[in-house]
């Protein structure tokens, strides 16, 4: 791996994940309905997903993917049905928002858990770690200290190019507190992500 080829991968994942898609929207969308804490969680799985698509395209299992299409197929329709439910729960909300939402860690996990699912029924980042990632980088000569230095690239970036999202969006809730205003703001929460599983769903046939 050359230091060119990684610059060009890393600068092409920035604009990727820069470009808000369903993984960015339902952040958002979590981040502005429960605030900074539960949608970072979200993040961290989101992150492992794509550390997960990553891994399968360094090992060349793209072929691997397509064998177990359905699988796949599966796994995006959880995830679509997962945003589905979280869209409903925010359009139905109408409590006043609490100044720091209180996490527990069984809550944390579920968090990342829904986000790793998310990122594995997310076409974009499937697109981009099977199709684009092989181009920009040459996968059969890349070893193992390659490896590790490309996913601390690739979790990097994901984190400083979705952070601040959240953190504009958990910002918002925190700003708009009045009741009026949260019910608001919740059903706007409920459309970004009920926007979000429909690009999932039908992006999935």
């Amino acid at each position: 791996m050359t230091t060119v080829s990684l610059i060009a991968y890393c600068i092409a994942l920035a604009i990727a994940v820069a470009i808000p898609g369903p993984g960015i929207m339902a952040l958002l969308g979590t981040a502005l309905g429960r605030g900074f804490k539960p949608a970072f969680a979200m993040l961290v799985g989101i992150t492992f997903g794509d550390l997960t698509w990553l891994t399968l395209a360094i090992l060349g299992l793209a072929a691997v993917s397509e064998l177990y299409a359905d699988a796949f197929l599966v796994a995006k329709f959880i995830g679509a049905a997962y945003l589905l439910y979280l869209a409903y729960r925010f359009w139905m909300s109408s409590d006043a928002p609490k100044k720091t939402e209180v996490v527990n860690k069984r809550g944390i996990f579920a968090l990342t858990l829904n986000g790793y699912i998310i990122c594995l029924s997310n076409p974009k980042p499937i697109l981009f770690y099977l199709a684009l990632a092989p181009v920009l980088l040459d996968m059969s000569a890349i070893t193992v200290s390659d490896y590790f230095v490309i996913l601390g690239c690739t979790a990097a970036i994901l984190l400083l190019v979705a952070v601040p999202y959240l953190l504009l969006a958990a910002g918002a809730r925190e700003w708009l507190s009045s009741t009026r205003v949260y019910k608001w703001m919740n059903r706007s929460a409920a459309v970004i992500i009920g926007a979000a599983a429909l690009a999932i769903g039908f992006r999935a046939h």
